[in-house]
């Protein structure tokens, strides 16, 4: 098991810095989640739109994200390595706390704080599903069979469909670290902008199918 984790070490690495980083926070170091983890919409504090991206509200939504981080990390960094995984990674949980910080602070006028990895995990999905729909990485030379693109979609589904709810969950934030993605692109050569662009029409296509049958299913 310790080997499955670390094969992939960069992945392996940000889920044991995250793992550690609130438990040891929140026992000795209450005083600084305030000041520096919590971002909040509308008010400019740089530090904590980066720092908020490392950082969790609870021990769930802890569990969660890293549950994510370590199936879709993994395929990410087998697919375009360590150097782009970090930046993937940064720009997405940038984006993330940017396009929330604005669409609440500005347009919707809620200040309610975020926190939590989970809009650059998201901009880890979008690349997983993208690069690598239908195969999973169990080790670094042997890859399985498995549908990546639909935790994507999924998730996408379900950030769409509650975006003014209240449930405490960041849903703005999601979408924004999603389609960083398409941002992040630029900083990338041509060849892997026509990968992630035919990454995405592959999705459209299947997504595309998959409403059809479910309407067939729903209407038979």
């Amino acid at each position: 098991m310790t080997r499955w984790l670390w094969e992939f070490p960069l992945t392996a690495f940000f889920v044991s810095f995250m793992v550690l980083l609130y438990p040891i926070t929140v026992i000795f170091f209450p005083s600084v989640i305030d000041e520096y983890f919590l971002a909040t919409p509308g008010l400019f504090q740089p530090v904590n739109w980066i720092l908020s991206t490392f950082f969790h509200g609870s021990f769930s939504h802890l569990f969660n994200n890293m549950f994510f981080l370590i199936l879709l990390g993994r395929v990410v960094e087998q697919r375009v390595g360590k150097a782009k995984w970090l930046l993937f990674y940064f720009m997405a949980g940038f984006l993330s706390v940017l396009g929330d910080w604005f669409v609440r602070g500005f347009l919707i006028g809620d200040t309610t704080p975020v926190v939590g990895a989970s809009g650059a995990i998201s901009g880890l999905a979008c690349v997983a599903a993208m690069l690598s729909p239908f195969q999973f990485p169990i080790s670094k030379s042997k890859r399985i069979p498995f549908p990546i693109f639909l935790f994507a979609w999924i998730s996408i589904y379900s950030d769409v469909t509650n975006l003014f709810a209240r449930d405490q969950v960041a849903h703005w934030a999601h979408l924004a670290g999603f389609f960083s993605v398409f941002v992040t692109a630029y900083f990338l050569s041509q060849k892997e902008r026509k990968q992630i662009q035919q990454g995405f029409l592959l999705n459209l296509l299947f997504f595309t199918l998959t409403v059809i049958l479910l309407f067939f299913i729903n209407n038979r």
